[in-house]
């Protein structure tokens, strides 16, 4: 599948579908980066429908793919989030799962800021020209530049809490 909007700015319509679709971990227990990515992939394979067997693989595509020449992955993080991404050949759609870290708990995954990530991001598609992807991530960047909008995903407890706030941007 090909972007054929690339450099086009998301629609509404299809940030809110793809929104729609992102399920929310905010019991976030794992105390490693590729624990927490496994733990919200579970969620976004649970909510899609996708057979559980491919669970593993996935989750080390996302933390092979997000590291960088030394095998950190924190240059993917900065004020308190991550955005970890990955590429699973045959996906038909970009899919999309949010950590949480609630009652000040967080993961040190070496931050090009230093800062402690509290908020984690894992996007999986078909890969990098899979279409809307590039769209999708600028879209999920241009949130994030907001410290308050930080702030406000960290209190984020559910899905409907989520996507109201995802909406409003």
């Amino acid at each position: 599948m090909n972007d054929t909007n690339e450099g086009i700015p998301m629609d509404n319509a299809e940030w809110q579908k793809i929104v729609k679709t992102i399920p929310v971990v905010c019991d976030i227990a794992e105390t490693t980066a590729e624990g927490v990515v496994r733990q919200v992939l579970k969620a976004v394979f649970e909510k899609n429908g996708l057979p559980m067997d491919k669970l593993d693989a996935t989750a080390s595509t996302v933390i092979t793919h997000s590291q960088d020449s030394h095998g950190d992955i924190g240059f993917a993080a900065m004020h308190g989030f991550a955005i970890l991404h990955g590429y699973v050949s045959g996906l038909e759609k970009l899919l999309a799962g949010i950590g949480v870290f609630q009652q000040g708990r967080s993961i040190d995954i070496n931050a090009i800021d230093g800062s402690r990530t509290h908020i984690l991001f894992v996007i999986v598609c078909s890969g990098p020209n899979h279409a809307g992807y590039r769209q999708f991530l600028a879209r999920l960047c241009r949130c994030l530049i907001s410290d308050d909008m930080v702030s406000r995903l960290a209190s984020v407890s559910t899905r409907d809490d989520l996507e109201a706030l995802l909406s409003s941007h």
